[in-house]
């Protein structure tokens, strides 16, 4: 005898619905409506106060920088990781006031951060991630010609290692907001009108290819992060994972990209790194140095292989966990249906 639809465990993208009132057929566009708003207003005073301050500083050229998607600019790689931080604040905004929810849901099924999820496959998500960004720059160290270009492109020590600083700091904040916006909040969304996962996970996808560069080596990898970051929020059931992976991603990707800025392999990392950046940032698009354009085979090549590897690294992931957890290959962790649901807030 099957079991009853109402026992079974709800699925992550479902979690919009475990009260009546979140699940309003309003809820989700005011929800993506707020986040949106905020986020528009959060990124127009980064911009504007940026563009304030750097007037102010003799001798600088407030534009040169902030759109030219120069890896190895601190400023340049500064404002694209601050702008795509801000998608955390403007989640949490949209998740509270224009959905009536407490943001433990988005999280996961289990309503909170699972540190005992990340203890037991957090490394292999770790090492997943730079095998892919390796394998992306290896591909374009192979097709590019490395001699071209000098590795930094000729950018100073204490340029490259505030670049450095900055990554570290900001990427996994970026991490965040971004799997919190695009796989928390639309997932949730989609799901609060779909009981299927497929068409949330393929808007997601979509969405995640608005505001990057139109061309093969930037989109072939920006779709194989989007899809392989929201079917593991929906396998295992939360953030967890895509953002580990995601930030791994981005870290060893954009200092990969200012390191070895000017040469095949760089041109490689790059469309990898252009693929885990915000949407609409000068970072989501393939970089270009003072030595000049990026070599477009060595960055399709890069692209392409990272994309693959990345899709390899989901399906295994998604058996790893089918297995630890006593699941079908296509049957997600959920939350119990005895579990009690998170109080309402109250805005």
């Amino acid at each position: 005898m099957s079991t009853p639809r109402a026992d079974r465990p709800l699925p992550y993208h479902r979690l919009a619905t475990l009260r009546p009132a979140w699940a309003a057929p309003s809820r989700p566009v005011l929800t993506l409506a707020t986040a949106l708003v905020v986020y528009v207003i959060l990124a127009s005073v980064l911009l504007v106060g940026t563009v304030l301050v750097l007037a102010l500083v003799p001798g600088v050229n407030a534009a040169m920088g902030v759109t030219s998607g120069d890896p190895t600019s601190p400023l340049d790689v500064g404002i694209a990781l601050a702008m795509g931080a801000l998608w955390w604040p403007a989640a949490l905004v949209g998740v509270r006031v224009g959905g009536w929810r407490p943001l433990g849901p988005t999280w996961s099924v289990a309503s909170r951060w699972r540190t005992e999820l990340l203890r037991s496959t957090g490394i292999w998500v770790v090492v997943g991630a730079l095998g892919v960004v390796a394998i992306a720059a290896v591909a374009g160290a192979v097709v590019g010609a490395d001699g071209a270009g000098s590795v930094g492109g000729g950018a100073s020590f204490l340029q490259l290692s505030v670049v450095v600083l900055l990554v570290l700091v900001l990427a996994p904040i970026q991490a965040v907001g971004l799997e919190l916006a695009l796989r928390g909040m639309v997932l949730q969304a989609i799901g609060t009108w779909l009981r299927s996962p497929v068409v949330g996970i393929l808007v997601v996808a979509a969405l995640a290819l608005i505001g990057r560069e139109l061309t093969a080596a930037v989109m072939l990898p920006a779709l194989a992060v989007a899809l392989s970051a929201a079917v593991l929020a929906w396998k295992t059931g939360g953030l967890e994972l895509p953002i580990l992976l995601t930030a791994t991603a981005t870290v060893s990707a954009l200092c990969v990209s200012a390191l070895a800025a000017g040469t095949g392999a760089g041109a490689g990392a790059s469309a990898v790194g252009a693929a885990v950046s915000a949407p609409g940032t000068s970072a989501a698009a393939l970089a270009s140095t003072e030595v000049g354009p990026a070599s477009a085979e060595a960055a399709l090549a890069g692209g392409a292989a990272g994309a693959i590897a990345l899709l390899i690294l989901t399906v295994v992931f998604v058996v790893l966990v089918s297995r630890r957890d006593g699941l079908r290959l296509l049957e997600p962790v959920g939350r119990s249906s005895g579990e009690l649901p998170p109080k309402p807030v109250l805005i």
